[in-house]
């Protein structure tokens, strides 16, 4: 009976110790603790057989490769996501740098009419180079060739005498037909017989048949290899 007592009463002191190191230290118990765990799996690794330890060891070794496996899956793809954006980020970096398109002798020739045709019904100016405030002949054909990277002559003579000399029958849009005699004056070939120019004070810029006068010449600035005065 006594002995009981005795034994109960250890067992009393010893949880008593326990749970006041641990309210006291709490570090320490947490070592004492994790060094209890760490030994009792130490103790359990050792009781198994040994096939059984083998698959414990191969399971945690395919967990580790499959976690490698996820990482590097995951930084493929962020890598892939930003190649697709551009370094800094910007999904439109490839489509602002692809501006080096080189057009064609045709495309370039149509798009010196189109922009030539805009200004249709703007005033005559004798001396003037403006394509909306006012132009006379050469002035015009000057300004719109201008807006394309060619550099032109002043006046009309000048600007027959400069170009590659064509027959009447090769023209082409984008050619200049010249009139008058000594060229006075020129004209811009728009296609389908016509010309667009600075006619008169009283007319403006407008549009013509080519040979509502007879032409005495035509020229080309325009070429596959760039400005033929080059």
């Amino acid at each position: 009976m006594l002995k009981n007592k005795m034994k109960k009463l250890a067992c009393g002191m010893t949880m008593c110790i326990t749970v006041c190191s641990q309210m006291i230290f709490p570090q320490t118990a947490f070592a004492a603790t994790e060094a209890a765990v760490k030994k009792a799996g130490e103790a359990f690794m050792a009781e198994m057989p040994e096939e059984e330890v083998e698959g414990a060891q191969t399971v945690g070794a395919a967990n580790e490769a499959v976690s490698a496996e996820n990482t590097e899956e995951n930084v493929a793809e962020n890598t892939e996501a930003l190649n697709e954006k551009g370094v800094d980020g910007n999904e439109n970096a490839d489509d602002e740098e692809d501006t080096g398109d080189v057009l064609s002798e045709e495309e370039l020739r149509q798009q010196i009419v189109d922009f030539a045709l805009q200004f249709e019904g703007n005033p005559y100016v004798y001396g003037g180079t403006s394509l909306t405030n006012g132009a006379d002949c050469s002035g015009f054909v000057l300004s719109v060739f201008a807006q394309f990277g060619y550099s032109l002559p002043r006046v009309a003579a000048d600007q027959y005498y400069q170009s590659a000399k064509k027959s009447v029958a090769d023209l082409e849009p984008g050619d200049l037909v010249f009139y008058g005699s000594g060229i006075s004056h020129v004209a811009l070939y728009i296609g389908n017989g016509q010309i667009i120019h600075a006619s008169t004070s009283a007319s403006g810029i407008k549009i013509s048949n080519y040979d509502y006068e007879a032409p005495v010449g035509v020229g080309a600035y325009i070429e596959v290899d760039g400005f033929v005065s080059e």
